[in-house]
């Protein structure tokens, strides 16, 4: 589980704390919400099998054409071929672990998920995950988070519905 994803090694970056990024490939300050993401990124690659290739993180939601300021913390995408372009699969909304999952926090998520047409939303604090999946028109809460494959496949599998 995510329990068992630590926060990387701390860098000292011109005497600031920063972790390594391995998905950006750059350094980035120590924050509360930016422990939470450098938790969540290997347990998306190493326990959802999420090709590191197809995460994203603090996308702006402009670059997928939406007129949208906000970033997503972290975005999960998937390769559709018809249309030869990455797309959203999910979202990650991460919260500093001192942060409740509210509300508000689950508002935001639906609404980025929403926004970009994902199947899926994450909302994680570090210490509570919870995965939700778009079916018809309502998010429904799923036990537990799918793999990345399971995720394509209940994507296709919702699609195919559709037509």
């Amino acid at each position: 589980m995510l329990k068992d994803f630590l926060p990387p090694h701390i860098f000292r970056i011109e005497g600031q704390p920063a972790y390594f990024d391995p998905v950006r490939k750059k350094y980035v300050l120590v924050t509360p919400r930016e422990t939470v993401r450098q938790r969540v990124v290997p347990y998306l690659i190493q326990e959802l099998d999420v090709p590191q290739k197809m995460i994203r993180i603090g996308e702006k939601l402009s670059h997928y054409g939406l007129n949208f300021r906000h970033r997503a913390d972290i975005v999960i995408e998937h390769f559709d071929a018809a249309e030869n372009i990455s797309k959203p699969l999910a979202v990650v909304e991460c919260k500093a672990l001192e942060t409740p999952l509210n509300e508000a926090a689950f508002n935001e998520t639906f609404d980025y998920a929403e926004k970009l047409g994902c199947a899926y939303c994450i909302l994680t604090n570090a210490e509570e995950i919870f995965c939700f999946y778009l079916d018809a028109q309502d998010y429904v809460e799923l036990e537990s988070v799918p793999t990345y494959h399971e995720m394509i496949k209940a994507r296709r599998r919702s699609e195919a519905a559709t037509f």
